[in-house]
């Protein structure tokens, strides 16, 4: 993969995890607003989406701010899998075992059913399908990716600067 290539990558996958965090907190706030005051956990989902959408948002912002490290595609590729994964067995659950079941079925049909009669899960779901696959391609393919713990010190050593015993020292100028 080219640099153009991870950088069109990169917009991609910050929007589509933008657009993810934006509607979680959407629709994840004004729950959080009424259950939290009364400490209920009537519905679990707002709990998680508010923390999980900000994490998200603060994920973007370090990508966008210039940070290319396998670990945070990873993570956020994660964080946007968790919402597939998680809106796929609420739904096959009953929403969650709270409710009753939709009984037995393709799952598929359940799922497609679920996210045709709700626009708003549909723009999601799509823009995480979207976002993991940007990411996970990140992850495998981009060539400025830093990796693992040495990460600080590759990118030091490419501005010309060596990191020795924790004590930075320039270059001599030529």
């Amino acid at each position: 993969m080219n640099d153009r290539a991870a950088t069109v990558l990169r917009i991609i996958g910050v929007q589509a995890a933008a657009v993810a965090a934006a509607v979680h907190l959407f629709v994840g706030l004004p729950k959080l607003a009424v259950y939290l005051p009364l400490l209920s956990a009537a519905d679990p989902r707002p709990y998680l989406f508010v923390p999980s959408a900000v994490l998200l948002l603060v994920l973007a912002a370090v990508v966008v701010r210039g940070a290319h490290h396998r670990r945070l595609y990873a993570l956020t590729a994660g964080v946007l899998g968790t919402y597939l994964v998680g809106y796929c067995w609420w739904h096959l659950t009953g929403h969650g075992g709270l409710y009753s079941g939709h009984g037995v079925g393709n799952p598929v049909t359940i799922v497609a059913g679920h996210l045709a009669t709700d626009a708003l899960a549909l723009v999601s779901f799509a823009a995480e399908l979207v976002g993991v696959a940007a990411f996970l391609a990140l992850f495998v393919g981009d060539p400025e990716a830093q990796h693992g713990a040495n990460s600080a010190n590759s990118a030091n050593s490419r501005d010309g600067v060596d990191d020795v015993d924790g004590a930075a020292e320039s270059a001599p100028d030529e």
